[in-house]
């Protein structure tokens, strides 16, 4: 027999190592990556490797049907047995991406699935009753898989060490089992690697630290919240204070720590109305109205669960207003703010504090503000249980001075 007719094909053997190298990423990247929110990319990519790995198990399989493999180097019962290691490999290859797929088809949290950022996976219609089960089963398969992947690595060596079979090179292209030894090499790399890389990132707020603000941070409280009246006292007429418009390119931005890392994102529809002295900021009369929808954190993906009912609740709430009706002066041109924050059917007192400088009838202004996010029901499920207590909330953005025959016109 030849050399060639003892070899597996050249697709055959790309398939293999492709996949190879893929399992060792994937199974290292689940086992080491938090199983909490904050792993939201991790969870994405686990995803789009799980579905590149049924892919190629498919056309590997497809192969085969079609293109026979070379004869077994053993015929007696460890042959027999080597057969059923790989059958094994080959359901447990199947398997567990489709667990895995079943399992995010059935959760709670309904996190659309996008493949490398780029393609949606459509969901598997199943009852939500399966999640738990089908999360266990996919655990258990990964520790199948490592078993599996033990034993194969085990036969190798017993072939080419022990017995001399020679059966590395069926398997290295160029019939070179010095490849077959290196790319085997890279599998493990690839194993290690990624697992030291990814559980080294740490899971505890303790790298985060949100920014101090002099303003009170509320209590959380239970998620649904009944809309709180806060009195204000009876300000002067709107039309004794000044009064401003805010021009174009103002940012108004937020954060909230999210394990070890951080979540921002900003708003890109929002405007109100100001009418402030500086002189006598207790008469403030500003409302501040926020596109909820507009809301973005540079992920499609995360922007669209921002949207959902988890978070914004868009659908119901589609806007979210800062009223405030009482300001004092803490330094110059610095001023701390209270009012009422209506967000998600919640109406709730909040406190910030901002900065104005310039003078004459053009005024820049920066502030801040720490907003209790449990208290308007943002972020109480499962996406949810790593976010940091308080979102920091900054907003930057000049205004004018309106005369008496402007109208003031919000942004």
């Amino acid at each position: 027999m030849t050399q060639a007719a003892v070899r597996y094909s050249t697709i055959a053997i790309v398939l293999h190592w492709l996949i190879a190298l893929a399992l060792a990423f994937e199974l290292a990247l689940g086992f080491a990556m938090p199983k909490e929110s904050s792993g939201f990319a991790l969870w994405q990519l686990h995803k789009s490797v799980g579905v590149a790995i049924l892919l190629l198990t498919l056309a590997r399989i497809g192969w085969r049907v079609f293109n026979r493999p070379p004869e077994a180097v053993e015929a007696s019962l460890m042959g027999r047995l080597a057969r059923t290691a790989h059958g094994a490999f080959y359901a447990f290859m199947l398997l567990a991406p489709l667990t895995g797929w079943a399992m995010v088809s059935t959760s709670s949290t309904r996190i659309p699935t996008v493949l490398f950022g780029i393609v949606r996976f459509p969901d598997l219609p199943l009852p939500a009753s399966w999640s738990e089960p089908l999360g266990d089963t996919h655990e258990i398969l990964a520790w199948i898989g490592l078993a599996l992947i033990a034993l194969h690595v085990a036969g190798v060596v017993r072939h080419d060490l022990l017995l001399r079979h020679g059966s590395l090179g069926r398997m290295a292209p160029g019939g070179r089992p010095a490849l077959g030894v290196l790319l085997g090499f890279a599998v493990l790399c690839v194993g290690v690697g990624t697992y030291g890389i990814v559980a080294r990132r740490p899971s505890e707020n303790a790298g985060v630290r949100p920014e101090p603000v002099s303003a009170p941070v509320p209590e959380a409280t239970p998620a649904r919240v009944e809309p709180v009246p806060v009195a204000v006292e009876p300000t002067q007429p709107a039309q004794a204070l000044p009064e401003w418009s805010i021009r174009p390119g103002g940012r108004l931005s937020f954060s909230v720590a999210n394990g070890a890392e951080a979540i921002s994102g900003s708003f890109a529809r929002w405007g109100g109305t100001i009418r402030f002295d500086p002189d006598s900021p207790e008469r403030a009369d500003i409302r501040i109205e926020i596109d909820l929808a507009s809301a973005s954190v540079g992920d499609a993906t995360q922007d669209q669960m921002l949207a959902g009912d988890e978070y914004f609740a868009v659908a119901a709430h589609p806007r979210a207003v800062m009223r405030i009706a009482a300001a004092r002066k803490t330094g110059s041109g610095s001023y701390s703010a209270h009012g009422t924050l209506q967000l998600k059917g919640a109406s709730l007192p909040q406190a910030l504090e901002f900065r104005l400088t310039g003078t004459g009838p053009r005024r820049h202004v920066e502030g801040r503000a720490a907003i209790a996010r449990m208290p308007f029901a943002i972020g109480t499920g499962e996406t949810g249980g790593n976010l940091g207590p308080a979102v920091q909330v900054r907003f930057s953005f000049d205004a004018d001075m309106q005369t008496a025959d402007r109208k003031l016109r919000p942004d």
